[in-house]
């Protein structure tokens, strides 16, 4: 049987055929498999590891189990770590919403550019992460909502993960052939992940409906009929297949890049490792998996006890309901607001018939010789905007009206722009998130000032503080808050710290943004513990504000470009 899955535009490739038995040949992916892997997107990310068919993606391979634990602390940090639930998936229903393309080509540049520096375990991080913003748009759940999924989807999932290996063996077993073809579109990985998601979103209902939630409560296995594991058996061959073939294009442009292959990696430490940790991972495990199955119980009675759920609602349910909310609440407003603004821009011309006297002639005759200048006007001004003329509809005769065009778009602006709250020779103790404490914990490296601050390499700061709470990824989104606050005029520290947890790091990603869906974008991450953080008790910025921010940045980077230019025009 086969199952194509063509998200490319232009020529099919040859399927790749994969020989299972290679699960069994490397003994560390069975030791990663029976112990260190704890959900279905460790299972994912492992999986996909065999699959992967060209020599430039194993040699990536190869460094991948070589750090297994930072690829397999990646697959999951997205849940545990960062948490935002909003960009896990694509609503096929609501135009595709979701950030997961935007944020997988983000992470997707992060792992190129640690392949190209050469530090593998980054590189390992961020390919972990990017599996999960791939493979999470591709399972159901994640590509709709509605009221009754807040009930089922955390004791659906932990059916699917308690019934992986049955799941998987179904596909195994049914010899299905998975064509994956990427594009080689700028923006084939966003593509891949829509294709995937539109395809996954035809079993969201039929998984819903066929969902046993008592029998899933106990024994969670049992809560999926056959159908629904034939349905998740093809979406697991298609996530796994499809990030077998990102990891060979990863690798294949980092070695394009750089002229030279992957550096090997020698799998005899970390198989060492990897058996030393078996004892604990698997104890880790079982905890985890207790723990869950103590929340689906709570949840369950919870909801037979309520009829709704409160207290035991899942975060990631809990956050996406209310993001698609205020998208939905938005474009409703949106599309109110151009229907009064087309409203607002026509001029209305009226043509009043007088009332007929009983000396003059017929009302027709009075009215055709009397209203011809007026409707010959209007004609006139038809023609000039090239708009049909309406003299002879009963209606008003109605003259489009355009908005003014300005000649320059250098043009100083009505309203001064306010100063930007931080330059480069700025203190560095001026930055956002960076107190005095941290500023002299800079210092001691002779990083004191805003500019030297950003010149500096991320991991070679963090490697030179020895300070274990400081990671790169820190010192990264410090810079992001840093460079906003030196490029967009008026902006506040928090309102920098907010930007940067939602993965925007300069004035011209901020110029191009649409208000609505970077205002959504903030408010999901406002409200994350992360988010909460950096508002102190302060409420989320409204949409108002999100578009100053907009209309500041647009404003500063004209006026960056405004002097290259003069320059050239001269």
């Amino acid at each position: 049987m086969t199952k194509p899955f063509a998200p490319a535009y232009g020529e099919s490739k040859d399927c790749l055929h994969l020989t299972w038995s290679s699960f069994d040949m490397n003994p560390l992916i069975s030791i990663l498999r029976a112990a260190h892997c704890r959900s279905t997107h460790h299972f994912f990310a492992i999986d996909a590891l065999p699959m992967v068919q060209t020599d430039a993606g194993r040699r990536l391979v190869q460094v991948l189990l070589r750090h297994h634990d930072r690829y397999l602390t990646g697959a999951k940090d997205p849940d545990t770590r960062f948490r935002d639930f909003q960009n896990h998936v694509v609503h096929v229903t609501d135009g595709y919403w979701g950030g997961a393309p935007r944020v997988a080509h983000a992470w997707y540049d992060r792992m190129q550019r640690y392949l190209r520096t050469n530090r593998p375990g980054d590189a390992a991080h961020a390919a972990g992460v990017l599996s999960h913003y791939f493979t999470d748009p591709m399972m159901p759940l994640h590509t709709q909502q509605c009221e009754r999924e807040k009930v089922l989807h955390r004791p659906i999932e932990w059916s699917v993960t308690k019934s992986y290996d049955a799941i998987l063996k179904t596909w195994r077993d049914d010899q299905m052939r998975i064509v994956f073809d990427l594009s080689d579109r700028v923006g084939w990985l966003g593509e891949a992940i829509l294709h995937g998601a539109r395809y996954a979103n035809r079993s969201y209902f039929p998984l819903l409906d066929t969902y046993d939630l008592e029998r899933g409560r106990v024994d969670p296995p049992a809560g999926l009929n056959l159908v629904a594991r034939r349905s998740l058996a093809e979406l697991f061959g298609l996530a796994i297949t499809g990030w077998a073939r990102v990891l060979e294009r990863a690798a294949g442009d980092a070695e394009a890049a750089t002229g030279k292959p992957i550096a090997s990696a020698s799998l005899t430490v970390g198989a060492a490792l990897a058996s030393i940790r078996v004892p604990m991972r698997w104890w880790i495990r079982r905890i985890e998996h207790r723990r869950e199955q103590e929340c689906v119980t709570r949840l369950i009675r919870e909801f037979q006890r309520s009829g709704t759920l409160q207290e035991n609602l899942p975060a990631e349910v809990d956050i996406v309901h209310r993001v698609v909310a205020v998208h939905r609440h938005e474009m409703s407003w949106q599309q109110q607001r151009r229907r009064a603004q087309l409203a607002s821009q026509s001029t209305v011309v009226e043509v009043q018939t007088p009332a007929p006297q009983a000396e003059d002639r017929p009302a027709t005759a009075e009215v055709s010789a009397g209203a011809a200048p007026e409707i010959q006007a209007v004609s006139q001004s038809d023609s000039e905007t090239g708009s049909p003329s309406s003299a002879a509809d009963d209606r008003p005769a109605t003259i489009p009206f355009t908005r003014p065009v300005t000649a320059n778009p250098f043009a100083t602006p009505a309203h001064p722009m306010p100063r930007c709250r931080l330059s480069r020779p700025s203190p560095l103790v001026d930055a956002p998130s960076i107190g005095p404490k941290t500023a002299q914990r800079f210092a001691s490296i002779d990083v004191e000032t805003v500019g030297q601050f950003l010149d500096q390499s991320a991991a070679q700061m963090a490697e030179s503080l020895l300070t274990y709470w400081i990671t790169t990824d820190t010192v990264t989104q410090w810079q992001w808050q840093a460079k906003l606050m030196c490029e967009i005029p008026g902006l506040l520290a928090r309102d920098c710290q907010l930007l940067a947890g939602s993965q925007y790091n300069s004035a011209a990603t901020v110029a191009v943004c649409d208000p609505h869906a970077l205002h959504q974008e903030v408010s999901a991450f406002a409200a994350t513990a992360s988010g909460r953080r950096c508002l102190r008790g302060a409420e989320p910025p409204p949409l108002a504000d999100v578009q100053q921010w907009i209309d500041n940045a647009a404003r500063a980077t004209q006026a960056a470009m405004a002097p290259s230019a003069m320059r050239r025009a001269a």
